[in-house]
């Protein structure tokens, strides 16, 4: 079996245009534009955060669209953000859209900038573990066009652009 190039994972990025972003007040989980979060919202979540979503206790409901979220990373970009929507008490920070593409935050009145703020924080954190990811991919990609190089099953030209564009493009 013939090994490929991986490629690259994307940073998780927030679509910055306002359009893109929804403020809104939180009326409960039933509120139809929020049952994309819906499942994420009643899986895994402690009692207490399950209780504030469900007595309303949030107020305010902000929905950021994640950029270039296609279906080859959101199952990655899944994974790192479950591992980084929770608090050490076990309540999620934010919940996550069904297909990946958004996050929602829900907050008390007033607390939205906090939220916000561990938000990025999380996706800080989940970048830096992205950026040590990719620099392991390249090495595994310069690797396996050095094994390459030296068989004689290859094709060349290809092989050649493939390790031009690991070695020049920056992403």
């Amino acid at each position: 079996m013939e090994h490929d190039y991986r490629n690259i994972i994307s940073h998780i990025d927030i679509d910055r245009s306002l359009g893109a972003i929804e403020y809104s007040s939180f009326n409960g989980i039933g509120e139809e534009s929020i049952l994309e979060f819906k499942d994420d919202m009643e899986a895994g979540n402690d009692s207490i955060e399950l209780h504030l979503i469900k007595s309303k206790a949030y107020k305010e409901a902000l929905v950021l669209r994640l950029k270039k979220s296609n279906g080859e990373y959101s199952s990655t970009w899944r994974d790192f953000l479950h591992e980084e929507q929770k608090t050490f008490g076990g309540s999620k920070i934010f919940y996550i859209s069904n297909d990946c593409s958004k996050l929602i935050v829900l907050s008390l009145p007033n607390e939205m900038k906090t939220k916000i703020n561990m938000l990025v924080t999380r996706l800080n954190k989940i970048n830096d573990k992205i950026t040590r990811i990719n620099a392991k991919i390249k090495k595994e990609n310069l690797d396996l066009y050095a094994s390459r190089a030296r068989s004689k099953e290859t094709d060349k030209k290809k092989d050649d652009i493939v390790n031009f564009i690991n070695q020049n493009l920056r992403v």
